[in-house]
């Protein structure tokens, strides 16, 4: 699949097969969240693979949308250190921007190798990093399901129209 059709295909599953993808496919998309450009090259993106039944249920019932992911085989949640990115010339912190073309790598690869994902934002940080263990030291911007997908039922919204939003040398 070329890097247009990812994209294309590229959406938002709410509901999974049980079925475990395989370990060197998740490791693949993890490798291409991990070859994602990041402030000064300074690489703070780190990823917790969550695969135990137990924890994976833990996790969905902290997003508090126990209906949408129950089935999910696994969640990838990723974590980064504010320290390990930098400091743009208005004082605003870099590391969300980091996390956020990491993560969006990682989800566009799963995309290629026929998984389904869904970019979570809303969720307990608190609760998560206690059920996965995570130190205090780092923070969760994001979380994904990942399996195979079920297909959504009835249609799936287009996208609005490209003349709808570009605008050429002015506003």
């Amino acid at each position: 699949m070329n890097f247009y059709e990812v994209v294309k295909k590229r959406r938002s599953y709410r509901f999974y097969k049980t079925e475990m993808p395989p370990d060197d496919q998740i490791e693949r998309i993890i490798n291409a969240a991990r070859l994602a450009p990041t402030w000064a090259n300074m690489q703070g993106m780190e990823y917790v693979v969550v695969k135990k039944p137990d924890l994976v249920r833990a996790v969905w019932e902290a997003i508090g949308q126990k209906n949408k992911f129950a089935e999910a085989p696994i969640f990838i949640v990723g974590i980064i250190r504010e320290t390990k990115s930098g400091v743009n010339n208005s004082g605003e912190k870099y590391y969300p921007v980091d996390f956020g073309i990491c993560f969006e790598h990682l989800i566009l690869a799963a995309t290629a190798e026929n998984l389904a994902t869904c970019w979570i934002g809303y969720f307990n940080e608190s609760k998560i990093k206690d059920i996965l263990e995570i130190p205090e030291k780092y923070r969760i911007l994001g979380l994904t399901p990942l399996g195979y997908p079920v297909k959504p039922k009835g249609e799936v919204k287009d996208r609005i129209l490209l003349k709808e939003i570009i605008h050429y040398n002015k506003f």
